[in-house]
């Protein structure tokens, strides 16, 4: 029996969420991305190597809340691969990371592309994380990254619209990104160590709001000779 079902864990189509690499002293590799109230939902953190999933709209900030895990991967010297897959990713950005040097663009025409190039990317080994947009991605496809990963010691960053359809995905976290007039949130459908939490709040560098531009704007209406741009 016990040959039976070591047989059967090792089938890549199985998802073994409690099984990660764990340092010397028996516990999990984590890297917090730097939100006491995320990282303590999260165990402390995403798993370093495997898959996760950010449901956000592309520029929503998602690239600013996987900033403090990227910089912890960029410490092992290896690339950082972009699939924005049709989307502009911002290059003012981009040059403005410390690890701007170690990353690569690749952009491709369609999703299956895109998924070629994340698998060839782990597999190279040269690379410690991938970040990948796509609009939609089934959950065997997810839990295939999810095991490669795995496998390669790699980071892989899924990042979905928020209309993507409902269900987890097999992958270490599966996050939505969201805000109310207020204050922005992290929902977590799945993490690996802990239990789902929904509105966990977060400090984000965008605004929930746009009464910062409406008071503004109120400000300088009443003013003759008020002007944006100047231009002689």
């Amino acid at each position: 029996m016990s040959a039976s079902i070591s047989s059967l864990i090792k089938h890549p189509l199985v998802f073994r969420g409690r099984d990660h690499r764990h340092t010397a002293d028996g516990n999990e590799v984590r890297l917090p991305f730097g939100q006491a109230n995320l990282d303590k939902a999260c165990a402390g953190g995403v798993p370093a190597a495997g898959a996760m999933s950010i449901r956000a709209l592309a520029g929503q900030g998602e690239l600013q809340l996987l900033n403090n895990v990227l910089l912890q991967k960029a410490g092992t010297q290896k690339r950082i691969i972009w699939l924005p897959n049709r989307l502009h990713l911002n290059p003012n950005w981009l040059s403005q990371t410390p690890y701007q040097q170690q990353s690569w663009v690749i952009n491709t025409t369609n999703e299956a592309d895109a998924l070629w190039a994340c698998e060839q990317a782990i597999r190279s080994q040269a690379c410690c994380c991938v970040v990948m947009y796509l609009a939609q991605i089934e959950p065997k496809a997810a839990r295939r990254l999810q095991v490669l990963a795995r496998q390669y010691d790699c980071l892989v960053v899924l990042v979905h619209p928020g209309n993507r359809i409902p269900g987890a995905l097999p992958v270490n976290i599966d996050m939505e990104l969201s805000c109310d007039a207020r204050q922005w949130f992290v929902h977590l459908h799945r993490v690996s160590g802990a239990w789902p939490q929904q509105h966990i709040a977060i400090e984000h560098p965008l605004p929930a709001s746009n009464s910062a531009i409406v008071n503004a704007f109120r400000q300088f209406s009443n003013r003759a000779a008020t002007a944006i741009h100047e231009v002689s």
